[in-house]
């Protein structure tokens, strides 16, 4: 039984840090994207991301037919599994197929993970590229400029059916998602993190 457990812990654990590996590329992730590439469910992929938040690491949701999950901030520090540790766990892997592991398939399953968490550096960034701050948009201008101050700007928005509304918003990132600009910011009307479509700003104040 503990063997069992053991197996079943190593699994999510080198799932998730597979997650986190996907999103630190900068991709945008849909749950079905994850699910198929880390060969889960997608009610799994809702609890890695949970479980990953709680331990510090924010994962955000772009939501709508094209959105996702997605890091804001890529993680500077963060290292991955390299091919040395790979070397160890085959090590591993033989010595436990001469005493007959009785979970041994589980553990082969266990290593196909960590070398797929080794060869994501060759995933390259499909959907979002920082905005130059050299940009001469003046919108894009006051947007990178609170960014760089941590300050709240007042914006005129056009909502889908047409309508406007002002909104204080506290932006956090700029990025570029199917050929669209949008801005990343902590909405005060809604009290929660929003994703703004630039081309809809229609003031600043």
């Amino acid at each position: 039984m503990v063997k069992y457990l053991w197996v079943i812990v190593m699994g999510k654990f080198s799932n998730m840090l597979y997650m986190i590996d996907l999103l630190n590329t900068g991709n945008i992730y849909s749950i079905k994207d994850l699910s198929e590439k880390l060969g889960v469910t997608e009610r799994m992929v809702r609890y890695y991301k949970d479980e990953i938040s709680k331990n510090g690491i924010y994962i955000e949701s772009f939501k709508g037919p094209k959105g996702g999950y997605f890091l804001i901030d890529k993680l500077k520090n963060y290292t991955s599994i390299n091919k040395y540790d790979i070397q160890l766990l085959k090590y591993a892997y033989d010595n436990l197929k001469q005493n007959n592991f009785k979970f041994l398939d589980k553990y082969e399953q266990f290593i196909d993970k960590v070398q797929n968490m080794n060869n994501i550096l060759e995933e390259r960034s499909k959907f979002i590229s920082n905005i130059n701050i050299s940009d001469k948009d003046q919108v894009e201008k006051i947007i990178m400029d609170a960014i760089k101050k941590s300050d709240k700007i007042n914006i005129t928005y056009e909502n889908i059916d047409g309508s406007k509304s002002n909104r204080v918003i506290y932006p956090l990132q700029m990025f570029k998602y199917k050929n669209d600009k949008y801005v990343t910011a902590f909405c005060e009307l809604r009290k929660d993190i929003r994703h703004f479509e630039v081309k809809r700003i229609v003031e600043i104040k």
